[in-house]
C-alpha cells in the first residue's frame, strides 16, 4: 500500500479524479475554515505534488516559510516545479517516521512552527501517535495543529463495487478510509490541545464515464488487476441503470489551538 501511496504519478491520477468531478472544492474548503498568516512558518507533513502547499505559499508574505516533508523524491520535484515563490519553500525529503532528525538536518530547532499542517497522508507513519507528538514539540507557542483526512462511510459506494467484484480491500485501506481520524488524531488533540475544532462534510464525487472510475480505482493504493475484468462488467451495469457512479468522500479536519503545558 505505501509503495503505491508515495508514486507521485499515481497520486496526481488521483488527485485528478477527485478534483474534476468532485461537488466540493477541497482545497477552498479547507482554507476558508484556517487561513493562513503572512508571517507563518509552517511545516506540511505528506505535501505530495502539492495539492495544499500551493494554497499556503500563496497566503504566504515575505516573511512566511514553508517546510515541505514528503519520502517521495518524484513528488517533491513537482512541487518544486510548479511552485511559485520558491524563496519562501524548503523542501524536505523524509518519511514521517524521520521527521525530528529530518527537521534538524534542515538546520531547525524547536519551537519552530506556528501551523503543523497534514492532509491525506498521516496514517502512513507507522507509529501516527509517535509522529503527532514529535511534531508537537516542534510547535511554536500559540501555535495549531491541523489534520485532514477521510473518516466514516469514506468511499462506501466504490468500495461497495469493488467488493462485489470479489476484490477484497486491504484492512490498512479501511482503517485509514474510515477509522484513523477518530480512532488515532481526535483523541491524541483531546489530551495535547484545549481547544479542538472539528469540521466535516461529505463530497460527492460524480464520475459521468466509467473510464475515470477505473482510471481511479487503478491508480489507488487499492487496485487488483485480478478483479478488473469483473469489475468493469459491474461498472458497466452500474451505469446502464444510473448514468454516473456517485462515490461520496467524508472529509474530517480537526483543527487544534491553545497546547495543553
Amino acid at each position: 500500500m505505501t509503495s503505491r501511496a508515495t508514486q507521485a504519478e499515481l497520486l496526481e491520477q488521483r488527485i485528478a479524479e477527485n478534483r474534476a468531478s468532485q461537488e466540493v472544492d477541497l482545497v477552498r474548503w479547507i482554507f476558508d475554515r484556517i487561513p493562513i498568516r503572512e508571517s507563518d512558518q509552517v511545516l506540511e507533513l505528506c505535501c505530495g505534488t502539492g495539492g495544499q502547499t500551493l494554497q499556503m505559499l500563496g497566503a504566504l508574505g515575505e516573511q512566511g516559510i514553508l517546510y515541505a516533508l514528503d519520502i517521495s523524491h518524484d513528488a517533491l520535484a513537482r512541487l518544486a516545479e510548479r511552485a511559485t515563490g520558491k524563496s519562501k519553500l524548503v523542501p524536505i525529503h523524509a518519511s514521517l517516521d524521520d521527521l525530528p532528525a529530518a527537521l534538524q538536518n534542515s538546520g531547525l530547532q524547536p519551537p519552530a512552527f506556528d501551523l503543523i499542517f497534514c492532509a491525506y497522508g498521516l496514517y502512513y507513519s507507522n507509529d501516527a501517535t509517535r509522529t503527532l507528538d514529535a511534531a508537537f514539540s516542534w510547535l511554536k507557542k500559540g501555535g495549531r495543529i491541523v489534520i485532514v483526512g477521510p473518516f466514516g462511510p469514506n468511499n462506501g459506494q466504490l468500495f461497495e463495487l469493488i467488493r462485489a467484484s470479489g476484490a477484497i480491500i486491504p484492512d490498512p485501506v479501511i482503517s485509514s478510509s474510515e477509522r484513523f481520524m477518530n480512532e488515532v488524531v481526535v483523541g491524541w488533540a483531546a489530551v495535547h490541545f484545549k481547544s479542538t475544532r472539528i469540521s466535516t462534510m461529505v463530497n460527492p464525487v460524480r464520475w459521468s464515464t466509467p473510464e475515470r472510475v477505473l482510471n481511479y480505482w487503478q491508480n489507488t493504493t487499492f487496485y487488483s488487476v485480478d478483479h478488473r475484468q469483473e469489475f468493469e462488467k459491474r461498472l458497466a451495469h452500474h451505469f446502464a441503470e444510473h448514468g454516473e457512479l456517485v462515490n461520496e468522500k467524508w472529509v474530517m479536519m480537526v483543527e487544534m489551538n491553545d497546547a495543553r503545558s
